[in-house]
């Protein structure tokens, strides 16, 4: 089988070579060299031409391989002894091309087309360079070329209208597509690309005549409406965009794209709860595809974010989605992310599981139900599904660091260190979350009283990102519950508080770090901002603050304060 494998790939180098006339020797380009000269002709004597397919099929063989700088090498070595061998030149334009050595791509892409100018594949790559090479005059010649000799290659046809749009001619692409209309009949893609074209030309009548060519074609075709509605409304020509969707009704009358236009239509002319009833219809309409209801809720994260009063239609919408396609995961899935913008966790938490249940290989759906346990504190639940995940996404850093915060607040320490040191050496190009890591860690060390390695991971959390203020105030705190670096501890809470000022839980650290100081006065009036910005429910904070007063001498005044904290 071998040999009979290798018997016809040498027949095949032989008849390649004898469609090639071998007659010259040409060195290879340098970077610099700037014009194509081509070969003189000489014949080969009978060893060259051995010797030439000898290099020829190694070249391929190293080719198929993937060893591509032996190849190319061994292509070079046929042309240099027949410097008219279109193959090897097309090949190592070939080679040339893919290692973005366009220049010298070109070189051999125009000497083989030269040499064999009736060959297609030599054209065709030609012309793919000259665009790569932003010559799209030159593409242009050569694709118009290639259509002349090949009138029936639609494919060429598509190419030429390309070329002539990346040389910005979009008159002449058009005078392509109505040439492969003449050949090839009505065509939806080449009907709606010239639209757009006419569009940009601002031809908006012309773009309005290839849509109405399209409905005749198929007096059906709703999309075809519903692009020409959308062309009047855009144009502000609103009377024949109400017409249009008048001849829609008279068709389909049950066709939600024509709930859509006129959703579009009564938005247009202010009708704002005309518009909300029409989208209702067509989202509760089977035939609408979902695709076109999620793009539409998309269009709705960036409204609620400045215009609350719009969440409530995003909720029913996405309702009626998941009642609609209610065998479809994402439909859940974006249901619960509109249920957890309106703040309605435990509502969200049923969609994603819905979701999960659907389709277990959802990552976005996990990813989302875990936040809304998360927002919940159901750490139980986010342990198992977490851990679960895991087992379907093992490359996932996110479901590592949902389990490690999970079994830390559950004080299973640990584990948690366990499963956030695996997680984050999986964490690439991603410094922020690498961040949460370390300082996750440093606290579960810090519980467990290790404070060498928990020193070491709040390092390493600040060498990333020196200005976490986070980071700096629980690093800062811990170590004043140690006595240990106090001078560190309060350079570190002093950036905290003016990266994040007026922030309680800061002011408090600041504080305590002060009190341990024996700077009780500093710890008094920092204690008495973090009271006046919610520290004043806060048993910890209201417990240092009787601390200090003790310290001050303030003992009546320090046993209220100690009595609050009790019923905070």
């Amino acid at each position: 089988m071998l040999f009979r494998k290798l018997f016809f790939f040498s027949l095949f180098t032989v008849i390649a070579f004898n469609g090639c006339k071998s007659t010259g020797k040409v060195a290879a380009p340098s970077s610099s060299e700037k014009k194509h000269v081509a070969p003189a002709k000489k014949e080969l004597s009978e060893e060259e031409h051995t010797q030439v397919i000898y290099l020829f099929y190694n070249a391929n063989k190293e080719k198929i391989t993937g060893n591509m700088e032996k190849a190319a090498d061994l292509f070079a070595q046929c042309i240099r002894i027949d410097g008219r061998n279109d193959a090897s030149m097309y090949e190592l334009a070939q080679i040339y091309s893919d290692n973005k050595k366009f220049n010298d791509a070109l070189f051999f892409a125009r000497s083989a087309a030269e040499i064999n100018p009736k060959n297609k594949w030599y054209q065709m790559l030609l012309a793919e360079l000259f665009q790569r090479s932003g010559k799209y005059n030159e593409a242009v010649a050569v694709y118009e070329k290639l259509v002349k000799e090949n009138p029936d290659r639609m494919d060429f046809y598509f190419n030429l209208a390309n070329a002539y749009l990346f040389a910005g001619k979009s008159e002449e692409a058009i005078k392509v597509y109505d040439k492969m209309e003449e050949q090839s009949g009505i065509d939806k893609e080449i009907v709606l690309q010239k639209e757009r074209l006419y569009l940009k030309l601002n031809k908006t009548d012309k773009a309005a005549a290839e849509l109405e060519k399209l409905i005749a074609n198929d007096p059906r075709d709703m999309e075809a409406y519903s692009l020409l509605v959308e062309l009047y409304q855009v144009n502000n020509m609103k009377d024949k965009a109400l017409e249009t969707i008048k001849r829609m009704q008279q068709i389909s009358p049950d066709n939600p794209r024509v709930n859509l236009s006129l959703a579009e239509y009564y938005r247009s002319i202010n009708e704002k709860e005309k518009s909300y009833q029409e989208l209702k219809k067509a989202f509760a309409n089977t035939q609408l595809d979902s695709d076109i209801k999620l793009r539409i809720l998309t269009s709705y994260l960036k409204i609620i974010e400045s215009d609350s009063s719009m969440l409530d239609q995003s909720l029913e919408l996405s309702k009626i989605l998941a009642e609609t396609h209610p065998n479809e995961a994402l439909a859940h899935a974006v249901h619960g992310d509109f249920l957890m913008a309106a703040k309605k966790p435990d509502e969200a938490l049923k969609e994603y599981k819905a979701a999960i249940s659907i389709d277990n290989k959802n990552e976005f759906a996990w990813q989302y139900l875990i936040k809304a346990e998360l927002d919940l504190q159901n750490y139980d639940s986010i342990i198992k599904e977490s851990d679960e995940a895991i087992s379907f996404f093992p490359n996932n850093t996110t479901f590592y660091l949902f389990s490690g915060i999970a079994k830390q607040q559950k004080k299973n320490y640990d584990e948690a260190i366990k499963v956030l040191l695996s997680g984050s050496k999986l964490v690439i190009d991603n410094d922020p979350l690498l961040v949460q890591f370390y300082s996750s860690i440093g606290d579960c060390y810090h519980e467990l009283k290790k404070n060498e390695e928990s020193d070491k991971y709040y390092e390493k959390a600040l060498t990333i990102d020196p200005k976490n203020a986070t980071v700096l105030n629980n690093y800062g705190y811990y170590l004043s519950l140690r006595s240990d670096k106090l001078d560190k501890a309060e350079a570190m809470s002093k950036l905290s508080n003016e990266i994040v000022p007026n922030q309680a839980s800061y002011q408090d650290t600041y504080a305590w770090i002060l009190y341990k100081e024996a700077k009780y006065n500093e710890a008094k009036n920092w204690l008495e901002k973090a009271l006046t910005r919610g520290g004043d429910k806060n048993g910890t904070i209201l417990e240092h603050y009787g601390d200090v007063l003790f310290k001050l001498g303030q003992t009546d005044k320090a046993i209220e304060y100690w009595n609050k904290a009790k019923t905070s």
